[in-house]
């Protein structure tokens, strides 16, 4: 899930069928190939080369060794570059598994991830109003989606589609293999309001970054981040409850999906707080409890990524 381009930007080039052909040949080569190796094998390959890659793409490398020196100062050089090493890895890993699920069982899937707190979802879709599941890239995110919908029903993951429109099928395929329904992240709203009014469950991830067009600017580890705040203007406008849900890992291929306490819209209503500000506190509050949870494991969140590539006006680029 990536930003999609800032207003006024200029077209992308239209995609060439023939490199859209040749992605989907790699896909199939990857995907058969790991398929011959047993599943801890597959996803010790996926780490070994996502830190290679980490280690051989020079600007990947820069992000990934700036955002843990400016998120944890004072942190030894050799504690930073095992943390990189293991969030690239976990990377790999995450992608690996993800694959895998083509040739899972519902029983397979529902026994690699257990589920904690499922009172807390029962709770929040009581009310009558749907929920959302508030998640980032940390652990093995697409397992976790996968294995919410397996609890009370499908839920709709909110996703940005691939360019490769090949590609985009055969992730689509695994990702709504036991009922989940994806909803595009362009022009979304009207699918997750839908989805809410017949009581349903939205899942968003709000951890990257967007452009200054889009951005709410909250803090996160210390700094401010351009954070989308779709999540917020849904919630204020629907009232659905936000239950945060995070996938831990805990060990040989094995994870725990979390669900955290619901967070209601009336926490973000302070008297005389206008649209824009309750818009605000509500994004730093997601935000400061994704930070928890990266704290909480930092070697499993998406540190590659540009996070705080986007700046408020008038602050240097970082």
């Amino acid at each position: 899930m990536t930003a999609d381009s800032a207003p006024g930007a200029p077209p992308r080039r239209p995609r060439s069928a023939v490199r859209d052909a040749l992605e989907l040949a790699a896909f199939r080569g990857l995907t058969g190939g790991l398929s011959l190796l047993p599943r801890r094998a597959a996803a010790g390959l996926g780490g070994a080369l996502l830190r290679a890659y980490a280690r051989l793409a020079p600007s990947r490398r820069r992000i990934l060794e700036k955002n843990l020196r400016a998120a944890f100062p004072g942190t030894s050089d050799a504690e930073l570059a095992r943390l990189a090493s293991e969030s690239a890895g976990w990377l790999g890993i995450a992608i690996v598994e993800f694959l895998q699920v083509s040739g899972m069982s519902e029983a397979e899937i529902r026994d690699r991830v257990r589920v904690v707190g499922e009172e807390n979802l029962a709770a929040a879709r009581a009310r009558g109003r749907g929920a959302f599941l508030l998640s980032a890239h940390f652990g093995s995110w697409e397992l976790g989606a996968i294995r919410a919908g397996l609890i009370d029903g499908p839920i709709a993951p909110v996703v940005r589609p691939l360019d490769n429109p090949h590609l985009e099928r055969e992730l689509a395929r695994r990702r709504t293999r036991f009922g989940n329904v994806l909803i595009a992240k362009r022009r979304a709203a009207r699918d997750v309001l839908r989805t809410l009014r017949g009581g349903g469950t939205v899942a968003i991830l709000i951890d990257q970054n967007v452009v200054r067009e889009e951005a709410v600017f909250v803090p996160f580890f210390g700094r401010l981040a351009a954070t989308t705040p779709a999540l917020a203007v849904l919630q204020l406008a629907t009232d659905a409850p936000v239950v945060p849900a995070f996938v831990w890992p805990e060990g040989d291929g094995r994870y725990r999906l979390e669900l955290g306490p619901p967070i209601f819209a009336d926490e973000f209503r302070a008297a005389g707080a206008d649209r824009d500000e309750s818009v605000r506190r509500a994004t730093a509050r997601y935000t400061a409890v994704t930070e928890a949870a990266v704290r909480g494991a930092p070697g499993v969140w998406l540190w590659m990524h540009d996070r705080w590539k986007t700046r408020p006006d008038g602050e240097a680029p970082a």
